[in-house]
């Protein structure tokens, strides 16, 4: 019968793929983590990874093991949640969510919930990335695609736009703008397209079929900056173009519409603590439609229509 210790090894090195990141994440060495897995592949007579030059992978027998190893932690898991909610309500909960959402509609949102119950604590995870809930990076994430994974709840967030924003200096001295057949005419700010974490992000032929674009990063958040800077013309969220003094849109009635998904394992969603935030999430998007797919500017602040 094998260390039940051992599991811990085995499912972390299967989420990060090697021993230096493993013994890392667990505070230990490469070679306590070597050792785990060597006596776990001797007392089950099986090799359960096997070396790539991408890592460590399971073997077939590795993937046998890895839905009994999940469901012995989600059962740990669920056990540690029920006791100290009994013991300390409330507690922490990890957000992970891409950038833009994340850091400009979130982050100054989220004081409403924290003010109301000053028990909960919430760590935002806000990059230019997926954050993986499968590998314990976050309780909650908000991605841009559907997830598909097994444990895993999943739903439909909202629906947001986004348009076409540039500097009012940009614009007084660029090419006239007058519609789409124009945009070819101007440097555009991007992503940059081998780093990018998802096809959703692939947008700007929705607007320009040959794009020339000058000035790319991973970060919306830095392509924002660019476009106030008059590099050029940036697609961005209507939350964040909108609501920014420094912007004004562009051809407003041309937009595209993405949506964002909310996921967590399943047996988090049973949480006290991931409910109150995964609740106040929707209710908070629900309340804000106007923001997300409404066009609605503040300040009333007219839109660049062209000369």
């Amino acid at each position: 019968m094998f260390d039940w210790n051992d599991l811990r090894f085995f499912l972390e090195l299967h989420r990060s793929g090697r021993l230096l990141t493993t013994a890392k994440r667990l505070n230990t060495t490469h070679a306590t983590v070597a050792r785990h897995i060597e006596n776990i592949e001797r007392d089950l007579g099986t090799q359960l990874f096997a070396q790539h030059t991408g890592g460590y992978q399971l073997t077939p027998a590795g993937q046998a093991l890895l839905k009994h190893a999940e469901a012995m932690e989600n059962t740990a898991l669920l056990a540690q949640e029920e006791m100290s909610q009994s013991i300390s309500p409330l507690g922490q909960v990890r957000l992970g969510v891409t950038e833009g959402l994340g850091s400009m509609f979130l982050a100054p949102r989220l004081g409403e919930l924290m003010r109301q119950y000053p028990g909960l604590e919430v760590e935002l995870v806000s990059v230019p990335r997926f954050v993986s809930i499968t590998n314990r990076e976050a309780d909650i994430a908000i991605t841009l695609e559907r997830p598909n994974a097994d444990l895993v709840i999943s739903r439909r967030l909202t629906r947001y736009r986004l348009s076409l924003f540039a500097s009012p200096a940009y614009l007084e001295n660029a090419p006239p703008l007058r519609d789409r057949e124009d945009l070819c005419k101007h440097p555009w700010i991007g992503y940059v397209d081998d780093l990018l974490f998802s096809q959703e992000l692939m947008f700007h032929h929705s607007f320009c079929r040959h794009p020339q674009v000058v000035f790319r990063s991973t970060s919306v958040v830095a392509q924002q900056q660019a476009a106030q800077a008059g590099i050029g013309l940036a697609i961005l969220p209507q939350f964040m173009g909108l609501h920014d003094p420094r912007l004004v849109p562009v051809l407003p009635e041309e937009f595209i519409e993405r949506e964002y998904w909310m996921c967590t394992r399943r047996e988090l969603h049973r949480s006290v603590r991931l409910r109150l935030v995964w609740d106040f999430l929707l209710q908070l998007c629900e309340r804000e439609q106007q923001i997300l797919v409404g066009g609605q500017r503040a300040g009333g602040a007219t839109a660049y229509q062209g000369e």
